[in-house]
């Protein structure tokens, strides 16, 4: 049986306590790994609002797991910063296969197709990757922690159409309850890469690089439900 996929979580995503415990919550039900780097870390420790648990303390605390490694240099990489740079040298030094991020745009295409990688926004990769029951184990996690107010699962299932459209949407049917509109500020490219969201296959056309998945799970797009989807081309700005 071949090795389950990696997903490099970024630092914008694990600075939301909520987009990562989805993110972390589902992984794990559906089988998948998970990792970010010292860089990724310490950013996202620095974003993280008000009472919001730090990233370092979940990881050393609740998960007890080990940082990815750290690239020692950022040579021949496109990607237009220094922090990003470093970003997508740490996830190809980890061997990912997905980098889980909210600003997809911040990562140059020919960085990520060199290694077989794609940019994926959170929202987009959950709601086109994870079953019902790994987003029914993220939902009852934050419900179960959720303090100030207390808040049901179908509760936080609605409120997820806000920052989570996509995802809240291809699952309005688990909890009989309808997401409230998303908010409108999401973001006009959601992907970028060379790797298929469900099966990681090297896509190469010019449809497959523009939704993220290969001919066959194209082909089966209205089965995987995920409506309202808008996307960025997955090579250009």
């Amino acid at each position: 049986m071949s090795e389950a996929a990696l997903l490099f979580l970024d630092a914008n995503a694990l600075a939301s306590p909520v987009t990562r415990t989805l993110l972390i919550a589902g992984a794990r039900a559906d089988s998948l790994r998970w990792t970010w780097s010292k860089h990724v870390e310490a950013e996202a420790d620095r974003h993280a609002r008000g009472q919001a648990s730090r990233t370092s303390l979940v990881r050393t605390e609740i998960l007890g797991t080990e940082l990815s490694p750290t690239a020692s240099n950022t040579e021949g990489l496109l990607t237009s910063t220094l922090e990003d740079r470093q970003v997508v040298a740490d996830a190809i030094r980890a061997g990912a296969r997905y980098l889980i991020t909210t600003d997809v745009d911040d990562f140059a295409f020919d960085d990520l197709a060199a290694y077989g990688m794609s940019a994926v926004n959170p929202d987009y990769f959950m709601a086109s990757r994870f079953t019902e029951q790994a987003y029914q184990e993220g939902i009852d996690l934050l419900a179960a922690v959720q303090r100030n107010p207390a808040r049901t699962a179908p509760e936080i299932h609605r409120m997820l159409g806000r920052r989570h459209p996509r995802l809240a949407a291809r699952h309005s049917k688990a909890y009989g309850a309808i997401p409230v509109p998303a908010d409108p500020d999401q973001p006009s490219i959601i992907f970028r890469g060379a790797a298929c969201i469900r099966c990681a296959a090297r896509l190469d056309d010019t449809v497959g690089l523009q939704h993220g998945l290969c001919p066959e799970h194209l082909s089966l797009g209205s089965g995987n439900n995920v409506s309202g989807a808008s996307y960025g081309s997955g090579y250009g700005e």
